[in-house]
């Protein structure tokens, strides 16, 4: 009986790895989604890139003629 007890004891003395705290995983998914909302960002903006009108006036009309 004491040698059962003392490896309960054992087992539960011993840390838990890495990743199997859940207060890891929100600590990893706070940077990860900023990362993943800036990508679908840049995404947006060059999909709906507007288009750039430009406008000349009379002096730059005369400008390339006279070239």
């Amino acid at each position: 009986m004491n040698q059962s007890n003392q490896k309960q004891s054992q087992s539960t003395n011993q840390s838990k790895a890495w990743y199997r705290y859940p207060w890891v995983w929100f600590m990893i998914a706070l940077p990860a989604s900023a990362v993943v909302a800036s990508l679908f960002t840049v995404y947006i903006a060059t999909e709906n890139a507007p288009t750039v009108i430009v406008k000349q006036n009379r002096f730059q009309m005369d400008k390339k003629e006279g070239e």
